[in-house]
Formats: structure tokens, C-alpha cells, sequence
């Protein structure tokens, strides 16, 4: 039944662009009999739990929706390249080639504005059960829709830069314009301010089901805003008083860690197991039920070489892994050697078989790459039997897709309170040696700190590339858009780059036909959209 009703619920934003129609005369004509429409609903908490459900079905899809979605923007980035030559989707991000037909960027624009009008929707109606509703639940309610509805443009309009801003429930036309970026943004700092002010520190005791990991909350609204201002301070707007914003904002989550709960897990190799799904380190993840037609399909097989049963869409470029430095975090990251015993390797290799080694190396895969580890694990799979191929029916999985992860928050302090003040402080180097230290050997480690006395710019490069190995290989705190906002993507994509702390693009990843430059760094509109109307050219 609860399925039905997911289903059922993700045409709510078609339900409220039916009240668009009102001033049309076709709209008389219509047999209205058991339709629902914005006046007759949102009346009740039922209804408004109903809308919520949707809001967040809609959220999750739109990260996840048909096995890929506008998160392959992140293959933009000189962390992550793709073994599959015949998704032109992910080489056309790979190697800069920005076509407005990519299937997968339309898919996700067409998610995120479905999760718009849902969210608008909740916005522009929830006011309606005031008499049946009380006013914290009422707050609730409208607090997820702007989270939700920020999250969402915060994505759009660091992928598009230019795009149509929508706060009302309404079906595309030609009478959409695009706004500026700065419109965009001072509508997501708007919404998010909601949503923290209304959001609780915690369901629990309020709605157990969210309070299982699956809820918006004050922290996750609070970090999505900081990186917001990070973001601003940077290209295109480069409005560097945000950074001052982004340091107070972060600020607010790590002085009162303990309120929210909020650590780094001992080792990082413990953030990569199919369970439990939510920890300590997580400010927010998407949930995911894989009983029923709600499940993950980012792993267990998106990064596995075919020859162990995966669809190897995504691997390391192989400058980036030479630069990864050593320590239990490259060891959680990566997959260097496959085995060869006990029927696992299921398909016979293209190159001979390694004459007495039990391990295959990646140097001896057919793509000669290694790989990321951190999805590899089938749930129910762990110790040596995390080297079996995924079967037939495991394809995809329940288990947690860590969007806004502890020591994003720390890092976004970091690098915001150096630039900020022009000089790091006490607590910057403690963000970021917190980090540098679990990589290399564990929470209380000290033999990984970061030299003192750096500049505020030499502190920024740092923890630069701190994000690009903490977050690396398809996570939601992407390398693609550091380079963006740091005006890097350029550089990262040369072979011989000015910047030391740059790994440089190998002759042994895709070539890349036409080097960058900014046109590149964002997208065009979905041709599909442009094409019918011309204001989104």
C-alpha cells in the first residue's frame, strides 16, 4: 500500500498545475469528478504528510532516478573518468564536451523541477490546515519544502549557472525566463534561512522514521548554507565577503557538535559498509528502501570492473590515485588488486592470466585503472566476501548515499575562516588536521598535521586538496565544483599544470579533444526545453 500511495504522490505536482488551468475556458469543459486540486487539499495533517512523502520521493529521485542523473556533471572533475566508452553521457562531461541533448542532465533537470513544484506546492498551500494543524507542524512542513526546494536550485544553478527561477507550481512555457545567478542564490539563502529557523536539531520523539536518517534537519540546513556562501565567494560571482558567512555559518555546527551528535567515525574505511545506514558523521543522507522499488542503484555495482559483475561507469583517473597519499583513507578509497581464486573473476580477461599470482593487479584490467572501493560491498557481503560479484537480483541496493558528510562542515570552515581573516586560525588547523589525521591513521592520530604558519592562500590550496581526497570519486561535496568556484578546471585538465598541488590530466585517461575554458564550466539549458522556448537559449 505505502508503494501505491509513493507512486500516487509523485503526480502531486501535476495535481497542482491542474489549478493552473483555472482561467482557461477548456477547463469547464472538463470532467473534474476525483481530481484533487490545491483548494480542496492541504487541508489536514494527513495531507500534509502526504505532500511531504512525495517531496522527498521526488528529492531522492532526482539524484538516483534511471540508474543515473545530473550528478554525472561531477566526471567534470580530474578525480573521477569513466571505463565505458559507450556512455557518451559520461564522456561528454569527462572530457568537456557540453551538449545540450545529454540525456542524463536533462533527466535530472526534469527531477529537480518536478521536486520544485512539489515543493512549491507545499509552500504556497500549507497555510491552509492552520485550523486543523498546529503552528510547529505547520513550520515543519513548509521548512522541508524550502530546504528541499533550495537543495535543489543550490544544484541547478551551480550546473547551469543561468536558469528559469520558479516559485510557483507551473508546467514549462514559453513565457519562462532565465535569472541571474545571484537571483538564484538570494532565493536559496532565503529559503534555507527558513528551513533552519523551522527545522528541529532532531525528529526524534517527533517522527521516528525521519529521526532514522531520513529527515531534512536544522544541521543539514545550516551546512548546505555554508556552502552556499563558500560557493558565492567564489567563480562566477566571486563575492568574497561570503566568505565571512561561511566560516560564522559553519561555526554554528561545530561548536555545538555535541548538540547534534555530530564526530568523525574512527576510521574512514567504517563510512563504506552496507550498515548501518546512518552515523555519526552524516548531517544528511538519502534513504533508501531496497524491499520495495525504492532502492540505491549507485551501488554495489557502479564502480566494479565487468569482470566481477559490476558496470564499471566510474574509476579513478590514474594522476589523481598516483597523487592520493598513503594512509587508511587511500586503502577505503581505492581497489589496487582483484582475486583470482574461487571462481570470482566471472569473465574470461582480455590479457593473459598473471602466471603464479593470485592477485590480479589493475594494471592488468582491461581498462587499467584501479578503482573506488567505497560502494563496493553488497549488503550482507563483508570481510573476503566483499570480493564476490553482485548477482543477478543485486544490482542495486538499500543502502545510504552520504549527501553532506561531517568533515565537509569542518573543511568549509576551514578554508572560509582563512580567506575571511587572511590569516588560518587555531581552530582552521584543527578542522583540517581533525581530517588529515583520520586518513592517514585513525581519530587520535597526530603524525599528519598540516605545517604551520601557511598563508591564507597556501591554507586554501590545502584544503583544496583535502576535499579532493576526503571527497573523492562521486561524492556530493564534488571535486567538479571546487575546480569551478577556484577557477581550476582549466588547469586540472592540462597535462603539465601551474598549480603544483594539481595532479595534471594523464595520456593514459580520455583525451580530451577541445581543452576547457569557462564555457565549459556550465552547461546549456536541456535542448529539449530550449527548443521550446526560446528564452532558455
Amino acid at each position: 500500500m505505502k508503494n501505491n500511495i509513493y507512486k500516487y504522490l509523485l503526480l502531486m505536482p501535476l495535481v497542482a498545475i491542474l489549478a493552473a488551468c483555472t482561467s482557461n475556458d477548456e477547463f469547464l469543459e472538463e470532467k473534474t469528478y476525483g481530481k484533487i486540486f490545491p483548494e480542496n487539499f492541504y487541508r489536514n495533517q494527513d495531507e500534509l504528510d502526504m505532500a511531504n512523502n512525495a517531496l522527498y520521493r521526488s528529492f531522492s529521485k532526482t539524484f538516483n532516478a534511471d540508474y543515473s542523473s545530473f550528478v554525472v556533471i561531477l566526471f567534470g572533475g580530474d578525480d573521477i573518468t569513466t571505463p565505458y566508452s559507450a556512455n557518451t553521457s559520461y564522456l561528454q562531461n569527462d572530457t568537456y564536451v557540453r551538449q545540450s541533448a545529454n540525456k542524463d542532465i536533462r533527466d535530472g533537470w526534469s527531477w529537480a523541477y518536478e521536486t520544485i513544484n512539489t515543493a512549491n506546492g507545499i509552500i504556497n498551500n500549507y497555510q491552509k490546515a492552520a485550523d486543523e494543524v498546529s503552528e510547529t507542524n505547520l513550520h515543519y512542513a513548509a521548512a522541508q519544502a524550502h530546504f528541499a526546494r533550495a537543495y535543489m536550485y543550490f544544484w541547478l544553478v551551480r550546473i547551469f549557472n543561468e536558469i528559469p527561477y520558479v516559485s510557483t507550481v507551473r508546467e514549462p512555457d514559453k513565457t519562462m525566463t532565465k535569472s541571474s545567478p545571484q537571483e538564484v542564490y538570494d532565493a536559496i539563502i532565503a529559503d534555507l534561512k527558513i528551513a533552519e529557523e523551522w527545522l528541529p536539531a532532531t525528529w526524534k520523539g517527533i517522527d521516528e522514521t525521519k529521526a532514522a536518517g531520513g529527515g531534512f534537519t536544522q544541521a543539514a540546513a545550516k551546512a548546505t548554507l555554508a556552502n552556499v556562501y563558500l560557493t558565492m565567494a567564489g567563480y562566477p560571482l566571486k563575492k568574497t565577503e561570503y566568505y565571512k558567512l561561511a566560516k560564522d555559518k559553519a561555526a554554528e555546527i561545530i561548536e555545538n557538535e555535541s548538540k547534534y551528535g555530530f564526530r568523525l567515525l574512527d576510521h574512514f574505511a567504517e563510512l563504506w559498509k552496507p550498515t548501518p545506514l546512518i552515523n555519526d558523521e552524516m548531517v544528511f543522507g538519502l534513504m533508501y528502501n531496497r524491499s520495495t522499488e525504492d532502492y540505491n542503484v549507485r551501488a554495489p555495482k557502479s564502480c566494479r570492473p565487468v569482470q566481477f559483475g559490476g558496470w564499471e561507469a566510474y574509476c579513478p583517473e590514474i594522476n589523481f590515485f598516483y597523487r592520493f597519499p598513503e594512509g587508511e583513507r587511500r586503502d577505503a578509497t581505492f581497489v589496487t588488486e582483484f582475486p583470482l581464486t574461487n571462481g570470482w573473476y566471472t569473465t574470461a580477461p582480455t590479457i593473459p592470466w598473471p602466471e603464479g599470482q593470485p592477485m590480479l593487479q589493475w594494471q592488468d584490467i582491461m581498462f587499467k585503472h584501479p578503482y573506488y572501493f567505497k560502494m563496493w560491498e553488497a549488503e550482507g557481503l563483508e570481510g573476503a566476501d566483499k570480493w564476490k560479484p553482485a548477482g543477478d537480483n543485486d544490482w542495486y541496493s538499500g543502502r545510504t548515499n552520504q549527501v553532506i558528510r561531517y568533515p565537509e562542515v569542518l573543511l568549509i570552515y576551514a578554508e572560509a575562516q582563512a580567506m575571511a581573516d587572511g590569516t588560518p586560525n587555531a581552530l582552521a588547523y584543527d578542522c583540517i588536521n581533525r581530517v588529515r589525521n583520520r586518513a592517514f591513521a585513525g581519530v587520535g592520530s597526530t603524525q599528519n598535521n598540516l605545517p604551520t604558519g601557511l598563508s591564507a592562500e597556501a591554507f586554501r590550496d590545502s584544503v583544496f586538496v583535502e576535499r579532493g581526497w576526503e571527497f573523492a570519486g562521486y561524492e556530493y561535496a564534488s571535486r567538479w565544483f571546487d575546480l569551478v568556484r577556484l577557477e581550476l578546471v582549466e588547469d586540472a585538465a592540462s597535462a603539465n599544470p601551474k598549480h603544483a598541488f594539481l595532479p595534471g590530466r594523464s595520456a593514459d585517461d580520455w583525451t580530451i579533444a577541445s581543452p576547457p575554458t569557462h564555457d565549459s564550466y556550465f552547461m546549456p539549458i536541456p535542448e529539449e526545453d530550449a527548443l521550446l522556448n526560446p528564452n532558455l537559449k
